[in-house]
């Protein structure tokens, strides 16, 4: 695999660069993907952001977001390469999937071990957070690391973290932070609009939610359900679910937590979390991957048939 050395210099011999989040957005794309545009445009080159969905409002503090471009004509040949960012495969960049598998000159900068190597060039080292790859990389690049640059970047540790508080949380995630903070990171103020502030449509969704966990295998698995007629009549929108399943695996006994959202009829999106067994494994038996501890997948079908589909699956690696 290329070195961070090795990516960082290709990367400045580039004159134009379009960077890519995944589709449904979170703080770690986000974040990585903004902080890169600035750290490339210090240096003289073309940097753009495109994310196939709309950025988060709960990110709007970060003004770099505002400049996410969700629309773009053509077959981005005016760009001299596409960076994905944060995308564990090609089907992730959404609606720019094909026009970035058909570049010449195509990167891939990711921390999912299930990454699939899908560019030409794969930058892939399993961190707590993709945030921190992009560090290491700024880093090697020689940017002045800017207030703005470091905030960006925190937001990705923090979200992808759950504010340090999950097990991929290692002592290199803490000398990131800190050395953030000492760039002008205002961590409070991230940890406020990532985690604290929310909706009072949101609020109802989540009390809405939190009141029918499902519970199997002697109360080891929990499942939390967001069917498409919550969101309806709580007004609340599909992004202001993240970190549901945060609360799910804080329940007493529970081993794998399960987020369960409709997202058109009969068709599920499935965020993962456990405390030890291997739910990434889980997710690559539908399709899907992301960490051992934190994945995800989408299955389609009906609810019932998706929740014991999910739970059969999960059992096998319960023990």
């Amino acid at each position: 695999m290329i070195t961070v050395k090795e990516l960082s210099e290709k990367l400045l011999c580039e004159k134009s660069v379009a960077l890519f989040c995944h589709a449904r957005p979170d703080g770690d794309t986000i974040g990585s993907a903004c902080a890169l545009k600035l750290a490339l445009e210090s240096k003289g080159i073309k940097a753009r952001v495109y994310c196939s969905d709309d950025v988060p409002k709960k990110f709007a503090f970060l003004e770099e977001t505002h400049s996410v471009l969700k629309d773009h004509a053509g077959d981005f040949s005016e760009y001299s390469a596409l960076v994905a960012i944060d995308n564990a495969e090609i089907s992730r960049i959404g609606n720019f999937a094909d026009a970035f598998s058909r570049h010449k000159n195509t990167y891939s900068i990711d921390h999912h071990i299930s990454n699939t190597r899908y560019a030409k060039i794969n930058y892939i080292a399993e961190r707590s957070s993709n945030a921190e790859n992009v560090f290491a990389l700024i880093s090697a690049m020689n940017v002045n690391i800017t207030p703005d640059i470091a905030n960006l970047l925190a937001t990705g540790v923090m979200t992808d973290t759950g504010g340090f508080r999950h097990k991929n949380v290692t002592a290199e995630t803490f000398f990131d932070a800190g050395k953030l903070v000492e760039f002008g990171a205002d961590m409070n103020t991230i940890y406020y609009n990532a985690f604290t502030r929310q909706s009072k449509e949101r609020a109802e969704l989540f009390g809405k939610t939190m009141s029918k966990i499902r519970y199997f295998e002697g109360g080891r698995v929990a499942v939390a359900t967001v069917r498409l007629r919550d969101f309806a009549e709580t007004k609340a929108l599909q992004e202001e679910t993240e970190g549901f399943i945060d609360f799910v695996m804080g329940i007493a006994g529970v081993r794998v937590g399960a987020c369960v959202m409709e997202t058109d009829p009969d068709k599920y999106k499935i965020s993962l979390r456990s405390d030890g067994a291997d739910v990434n494994a889980v997710a690559a038996t539908f399709g899907g991957g992301g960490h051992k501890l934190a994945s995800g997948c989408r299955i389609v079908g009906e609810y019932e048939e998706v929740v014991d589909k999910l739970v059969f699956a999960i059992g096998r690696y319960l023990d």
